[in-house]
């Protein structure tokens, strides 16, 4: 019997190590296929882009486009896109910059400036904020009715994202393509009315005498 007890020994290692192997293999592709899953455009939610960074939310919407048959799609460098994280060509040809803003708070002024920016340093046609955001700050949103700037917010994000799911590509094209949204605004109520003295200039501590 004892004679016996090391062959038995050797046989359970050779099984217990065969099981960690399969065990092993078997980790791996759960891992593969969850990875794919999560990098997997068609299957990706809000909820999934809630989580991403800045620098994925810019890839995810690269490969979003092209998926939606903007074949010309570009990404920018990411240290020096002088405020432009796409450009792409629309259906009717024209150039277009976007920017790609993956944040909570409300969407700022420094935005649209920012694209605005871009799109003369790219001679765009056109200029597109992409947000998860809920909320546009009302200086936001004056902005970009002076500057054309148009802004794809988190409903319509979402939206989008359901027509792809749906293969409804000419209705994410569009939502893609919106036009800038009329807000009225006065631009003379920037403008900071300092009271003139008859032969004295002054604002704020700076004066001249006349």
């Amino acid at each position: 019997m004892t004679d016996l007890l090391p062959e038995w020994v050797g046989s359970m290692g050779i099984v217990l190590f065969g099981l960690v192997v399969v065990m092993t293999i078997a980790v791996g592709i759960i891992i593969h296929i969850r990875k794919r899953k999560r990098f997997d455009v068609s299957k990706i939610s809000i909820t999934d882009i809630d989580q991403m960074s800045g620098h994925e939310f810019e890839d995810y919407l690269y490969v979003l486009f092209v998926a939606l048959g903007y074949e010309e799609t570009f990404l920018t460098k990411k240290s020096r896109d002088f405020g432009a994280d796409l450009l792409f060509r629309d259906r009717s040809r024209r150039e277009t910059v976007v920017q790609a803003k993956r944040i909570t708070e409300k969407v700022g002024l420094d935005a649209v400036q920012e694209i605005f920016a871009a799109q003369a340093y790219y001679q765009a046609d056109k200029a597109v904020i992409i947000t998860t955001a809920k909320k546009l700050s009302e200086p936001c949103m004056k902005l970009a009715a002076a500057t054309k700037v148009s802004i794809i917010a988190r409903d319509d994000l979402i939206e989008m994202i359901r027509c792809f799911k749906r293969g409804k590509v000419e209705e994410a094209q569009d939502l893609v393509e919106l036009s800038h949204e009329e807000i009225e605004y006065n631009s003379d109520d920037s403008l900071d009315d300092v009271d003139h003295q008859r032969g004295f200039i002054k604002a704020g501590d700076y004066f001249y005498k006349l």
